[in-house]
């Protein structure tokens, strides 16, 4: 079956999107404020969460060591495991999709590309692009190591995408994975196409520099890159490496005349 057939029936309520029955938990309201804080920032953007879906995004962030704690009296709380298993398709499938739709890629290529998703690369974007998601991790006696970074991360997609569904979903990984992706194609990555050129013509340190601006649940990243002290280029995004990429493109026209 093609990606796209498979895409249309996930848009058009494919079975995974049927949430399982049962009666959620409550959050409690410093949780629930701590959540939310999480879903307005960039890149998620999701600000109008309902108050029934948040038992969904707490269960994403909240580890086995903390819903197995084996504390009297007796709390059921649900871990993040079958969100992170579903996640983890998701999160798959929405690059494996882009790359097919947007990069003339062997199939080889595209499979390599596709390791960007590996637990230990996971935890590297998340702490990379501070997102935040390690600093609301529920978790009992266990070290925050990279596997529950990246499993909190996968859960997290899951869950946006039963409560918003397949084009938040992908709205969300696509704003994350922005970069990664932009180094499959040699003419788009401009970081890298600049990093080259700086280091073949020795033409001395490349540094990026990055402000914050606008209100705090949607922030505007800028980016300026210099060359051996000299500014060379801006840019502004929605993330750090959407600004990033915008600077160095520019630096790049203007180290080579163009």
């Amino acid at each position: 079956m093609r990606l796209s057939t498979i895409w249309k029936k996930l848009c058009n309520g494919a079975p995974l999107r049927q949430k399982p029955p049962g009666r959620p938990e409550p959050v409690g309201r410093d949780r629930e404020a701590e959540v939310r804080a999480l879903l307005a920032r960039p890149p998620f953007g999701i600000r109008d969460v309902a108050d029934a879906a948040l038992p969904l995004y707490d269960r994403a962030l909240t580890h086995r060591s903390y819903a197995n704690s084996g504390e009297y009296p007796v709390e059921v709380i649900d871990d993040n495991e079958r969100l992170e298993f579903l996640g983890n398709y998701i999160l798959d499938f929405i690059i494996a999709d882009h790359l097919y739709g947007e990069y003339d890629l062997p199939p080889g290529e595209m499979n390599r590309r596709l390791q960007v998703t590996r637990n230990t690369k996971l935890a590297e974007i998340v702490r990379g692009q501070g997102l935040g998601i390690d600093g609301v991790i529920r978790r009992r006696g266990q070290a925050l190591t990279d596997s529950i970074i990246a499993d909190a991360f996968e859960a997290l997609i899951g869950a946006i995408y039963l409560d918003r569904g397949l084009t938040v979903a992908r709205e969300v990984v696509l704003a994350i994975f922005e970069e990664e992706i932009a180094e499959c194609d040699v003419h788009r990555n401009y970081r890298g196409r600049l990093q080259e050129y700086v280091a073949r013509e020795n033409l001395g340190e490349l540094e990026y520099a990055f402000r914050q601006t606008g209100p705090g649940s949607s922030p505007v990243w800028a980016a300026r890159v210099a060359v051996g002290g000299t500014p060379l280029g801006e840019g502004e995004g929605q993330t750090k490496q959407g600004a990033a990429m915008l600077a160095a493109k520019e630096a790049l026209g203007r180290l080579r005349g163009e």
